[in-house]
């Protein structure tokens, strides 16, 4: 009797180490016969569990887009406030563009999955896939809405006053028709048939001149106490980030004070207190973007702890003024 339960558990293990190879689908030896480039775009993926399987399939199927598709993320941030609140895009929809083209394992628009394939060494498999011509509906879908929200902001911006909300107003609808322009890139691979009927709609260069004529009136002063010239070269490089050009005559104002002092902390090593608070007005005096930042830095040498000072003094302000004037201009584009 023993042996006999021997033998059915040896007839068992065979069977289930085998049945995966014989159940191989076709698409493990031939994806094209059952996903045809012309309906499809598709990969397959490996893994140790269906998920990981699903994670390397849409991996490689996002490839086809990133590797060709450049993608500006903070404009895809802007996007995304931009359109938060917007009801005519429905929520899938922000969801996906909002990722699409950022990372590798991105979730795609319409991203299906086959079913799993488990072979006889214990691997799943797994093909992930874009029915082409369903896909470049939702796609055109998205694009239309995006263009009609341009064409919005670029028609609200001829009726507000002040030069920098003005350029609020052109700079989304702008950032509007990028990720358009990015949609329509996706689609000449997801479905190239579609695009010539929506280039006919589009029209990038009308608003990226309006947004560079609007910058082109933008200027802004410098008056910081304490500088010896460094901060306001470093001032001068975060504000060109943001197309806001310098002018001694400005009609907008970047003023401050600065501080840099040689403090006694460790004797191996030499340290300076440096204290910075900027802020930006516009024409009228409101503040638009506040900086202040009190720290301390070490060298070797004071010279070395100085240039440290104005090394993170130019990081912290480029990331957190640049944030600031960006948060103003979304704000002031989506306020009714």
């Amino acid at each position: 009797m023993k042996n006999f339960i021997v033998f059915i558990i040896l007839i068992l293990f065979t069977s289930c180490a085998t049945t995966g190879s014989k159940g191989a689908p076709q698409w493990m030896t031939n994806l094209e016969a059952e996903f045809p480039g012309s309906r499809y775009l598709a990969a397959i993926g490996s893994g140790d569990s269906r998920r990981r399987a699903q994670e390397d399939a849409a991996a490689f199927l996002a490839q086809q887009f990133t590797v060709n598709i450049k993608v500006d993320t903070v404009a895809q941030q802007k996007y995304a406030e931009l359109t938060k609140d917007d009801s005519r895009y429905r929520e899938s929809e922000l969801m996906l563009t909002h990722t699409i083209g950022t990372q590798a394992n991105e979730e795609l628009i319409n991203l299906k999955y086959s079913d799993a394939y488990r072979d006889s060494s214990g691997i799943t498999h797994i093909v992930a896939y874009l029915e082409r011509q369903p896909t470049s509906l939702i796609y055109r879908d998205i694009i239309t809405k995006d263009l009609a929200k341009a064409e919005e902001f670029h028609n609200r911006a001829s009726s507000v006053t002040g030069s920098l909300r003005r350029y609020a107003f052109y700079d989304a609808a702008y950032t509007m028709t990028l990720n358009a322009e990015r949609m329509l890139d996706q689609l000449r691979i997801i479905f190239p048939p579609m695009v010539p009927m929506l280039e006919m709609q589009f029209n990038f260069k009308k608003f990226t001149e309006a947004r560079d004529r609007a910058a082109g009136n933008l200027s802004y002063s410098i008056a910081v106490t304490g500088d010896d010239g460094r901060v306001a070269g470093i001032i001068r490089d975060t504000m060109r980030e943001q197309s806001i050009s310098y002018s001694p005559n400005g009609s907008m104002t970047i003023r401050g004070t600065w501080s840099i002092t040689p403090v006694s902390v460790n004797p191996n090593f030499r340290s300076v207190q440096w204290t910075a608070n900027i802020s930006l007005f516009d024409e009228t005096g409101t503040t638009i973007a506040t900086f202040y930042r009190d720290a301390r830095e070490n060298g070797i040498t004071e010279e070395q702890a100085v240039n440290f000072a104005y090394r993170e003094f130019q990081r912290h302000l480029s990331r957190e003024l640049g944030r600031d004037i960006q948060s103003y201009l979304t704000r002031t584009a989506t306020s009714r």
